[in-house]
């Protein structure tokens, strides 16, 4: 018998060209539309059920159309630690717009710089924190309308699926993200990255990261960055965001025992503030199943530390801005001390990330031998935002050429020895930075090493490391920065740093040989580190450079 029911409508062709990969947008609503009975934030006295979430973003997006933005716009988040951050890249997202992150801990002249690079015509604010410095850029940047974000109670909601508007439809391919590079020297790159990648980077996160079933993460980093990333694929499991707008050790243990913390990111800084507390504070991080590490080198002594102190619950990420968090992850049954080395890898490729170590031709090179780390895969960026040639040689062969140098070993996993263009040269002799730091760090009196090279008449670059003493190792009575020389004889700095200095010298010599060995060693009090904490090899490098004239 025939049904009298219409046929279902064809698509048109417009939707039929349409890629089947959904969007940021699309991932989204499907997160918020799925859990109505659990909480989504929790931000100091505010917890934001699922509904109560989606009803933010709903709210955002319709500010977003009062001011007259439209699907193809650009536009930026200037915000803290807050729900209101996800919110508001969520409706950018949701609205068919391009988003460009802003640092909140940067100053006018680099959200300025961002703003303009990225032609963004709309700006997200926090009310009540970024208000005079929004006021300064729309008043700088014609055309560019500012839109504040309310912090305020969660408002009323029992169905996400109810409050939210499905999001506008864009094409995939389209660029989801343009973050810029840290910008030390010159102009910051632009990373284009489309929702396809953005999308693929959230799934495999889910598919590639142990998460607790239970999922109730600490932010300890921006949400503008790190944990921003973090927030969907945590999200898409029902899990819950516990806000932390500033990282200290003291109140990050008071937050993970006050809210049965499950899980957390922090950066290898963090970890070793952390180890400096007492053991019956460090005894109150019980709840921790997942501890996501990554950023820059952790000392695989102190990593080692912190397992013994806080269990088997540390996992490593790799990746960059251009392929970011995915390239190589150790995973918490990976991190074995039994094994030499293992703890100072980086891991096993993920299986969203093809990656190879090359030479100087892109040719393969063999198990243990270093080379350029590169990575193909749906992960890896569109391109340089206005930069073809930059794109066409960081991505030529279909790969993404890091500007990591590395190697892997007979089991298959990544060692990370540098930035290629941090390589020393020294004496025509190549010294990976990296390789040193890990020697260094394994001697009890080193906390913290950073080795960089200097230019030096004789050898075209010197080998040299600035190191952070442990607590109670101080060479000096004074406590401050103190420099030492290979065969030096008082003058620079005194006995006990000398013999301090000689005798972490011999040590990295008795395994690197004397070509790594670090011809001059400055203790300094403090290591400079970028916003992201990762070491600052520019400001070492200027202050070692002054220091050793």
């Amino acid at each position: 018998m025939l049904s009298d029911a219409p046929a279902p409508a064809r698509p048109s062709a417009a939707e039929a060209a349409q890629p089947a990969t959904r969007t940021m947008g699309e991932l989204v609503y499907s997160a918020l539309t799925r859990y109505p009975a659990r909480t989504a934030f929790v931000d100091g006295e505010r917890r934001f059920s699922y509904p109560q979430a989606a009803a933010g973003v709903q709210a955002v997006r319709e500010r977003l159309r009062a001011a007259g933005a439209q699907a193809g716009d650009y536009g930026s988040v200037l915000a803290g630690s807050r729900p209101e951050t996800f919110f508001a890249t969520s409706a950018l997202y949701m609205e068919g717009l391009r988003v460009s992150p802003l640092h909140p801990e940067n100053g006018i002249r680099d959200h300025r710089l961002s703003l303009e690079l990225a032609e963004v015509t709309v700006l997200l604010y926090e009310e009540g924190r970024f208000d005079a410095m929004a006021q300064e850029l729309a008043a700088e940047l014609p055309g560019l309308r500012i839109v504040p974000l309310v912090v305020s109670r969660p408002v009323e909601a029992s169905s996400g699926f109810a409050v939210l508007d499905k999001p506008v439809r864009v094409d995939p391919e389209t660029p989801a993200s343009l973050g810029f590079s840290g910008g030390t020297t010159g102009t910051p790159k632009g990373i284009v990255r489309s929702h396809r990648t953005m999308v693929t980077n959230a799934l495999f996160t889910v598919v590639d990261w142990e998460w607790p079933a239970d999922n109730r993460f600490l932010v300890t980093t921006p949400m503008s960055h790190a944990s921003g990333a973090m927030a969907l694929p945590i999200l898409l499991r029902g899990g819950c965001m516990v806000m932390m707008d500033k990282f200290a050790p003291e109140a990050f243990v008071d937050a993970v025992e006050a809210h049965r913390i499950t899980s957390t990111f922090l950066v290898p800084t963090m970890i070793y503030r952390i180890l400096a507390l007492e053991p019956a504070q460090t005894d109150r991080l019980r709840s921790l199943e997942t501890v996501v590490y990554g950023a820059s080198l952790m000392d695989p002594s102190r990593l080692a530390e912190a397992i013994e102190r806080l269990g088997p619950v540390f996992l490593q990420l790799y990746g960059q801005a251009e392929a970011p968090n995915l390239i190589s992850v150790l995973r918490r049954e990976d991190h074995d001390p039994s094994v030499p080395g293992r703890l100072a890898s980086a891991g096993l490729p993920t299986a969203c990330a093809d990656v190879t170590v090359r030479d100087e031709e892109d040719a393969e090179v063999p198990v243990g031998e270093v080379g350029e780390v590169c990575v193909s895969g749906p992960i890896v960026m569109s391109g340089y935002w206005n930069q073809p040639e930059l794109t066409a040689e960081t991505l030529r062969g279909g790969r993404l050429h890091t500007g990591d140098l590395g190697r892997f070993d007979a089991d298959g996993f990544l060692h990370i020895v540098g930035r290629k263009k941090d390589m020393i040269i020294t004496g025509g002799l190549n010294v990976y930075p990296a390789e040193v730091e890990v020697r260094m760090l394994e001697h009890e009196a080193v906390a913290e090493a950073c080795v960089v090279g200097v230019p030096d008449a004789d050898w075209g670059e010197r080998v040299v490391a600035a190191v952070v003493l442990r607590e109670g190792a101080s060479p000096s009575a004074d406590g401050g920065d103190a420099t030492a020389r290979e065969g030096a004889a008082g003058g620079t700095a005194d006995a006990d740093s000398e013999a301090l200095a000689e005798e972490i010298r011999a040590f990295v010599r008795a395994e690197k040989g004397s070509v790594q060995t670090p011809k001059d060693v400055v203790f300094l009090e403090a290591i400079p580190v970028t916003k992201i904490g990762k070491p600052d090899k520019n400001a070492v490098s200027a202050q070692l450079s002054e220091l050793l004239g």
